[in-house]
């Protein structure tokens, strides 16, 4: 009885061990997948946002009878902030309207800090143009790519400033909002380090 019992424990004892090593395994494996996932997330919320806000305005420029624009503002290296402005004169959205209370402000500032995931495009690898012509190219310090001064502007009209605006996890991942000239319409495209090419995704 005593041996059997002796033997019954041990084999109970390396069963628990395999099971504490399979765990300790899993848990190596499952951090990394952990860790890509709320990378991804951050992405997709940041994008997500500017995304409403880049619809927002197209909605409020059409229904107003007025150019509005999103206006980025660059902050620090890594913050930006970002916001609607409808024309009051007549003569577009500029920044020296804006100081002047000539174009104002349309509701909140929206705030990106950019350190688990905002406006950027990834150093030390080649990002393919989403348009599919080769490399992206121009000033890689430059994430907001909307003619001059930052400024995308939505018309009456329904059509806007061609931009693309640029969005990373500073890791392998990255998206891209774009915003089509002759129609006004805003599109999502995501991009991993391994890939050949932008893909469209929704948001």
């Amino acid at each position: 009885m005593t041996h059997r019992g002796q033997g019954a424990a041990g084999h109970t004892l390396v069963e628990i061990m395999v099971v504490m090593m399979l765990l300790a395994m899993l848990a190596a494996v499952s951090v990394p997948a952990l860790e890509e996932a709320r990378r991804a997330a951050a992405l997709q919320a940041v994008a997500g946002r500017l995304f409403g806000l880049m619809v927002r305005c197209r909605a409020v420029a059409v229904m107003r009878g007025r150019a509005t624009s999103l206006v980025f503002e660059r902050t620090s290296d890594t913050m930006w902030r970002c916001f609607i402005a409808e024309d009051g004169d007549r003569d577009g959205v500029n920044r020296d309207d804006l100081r002047r209370g000539r174009d104002r402000v349309l509701g909140d500032v929206l705030h990106l800090d950019g350190r688990a995931a905002g406006l950027g495009i990834l150093s030390g690898t080649v990002v393919p143009d989403p348009s599919g012509r080769g490399r992206l190219r121009g000033d890689p310090d430059d994430p907001v790519r909307a003619g001059r001064g930052d400024i995308i502007t939505f018309t009456p009209a329904r059509t806007a400033t061609p931009s693309s605006v640029y969005l990373t996890d500073h890791h392998n991942r990255m998206r891209v909002l774009r915003v089509y000239g002759a129609t006004g319409r805003v599109y999502s495209l995501v991009w991993r380090k391994s890939w050949p090419e932008w893909r469209r995704t929704g948001l």
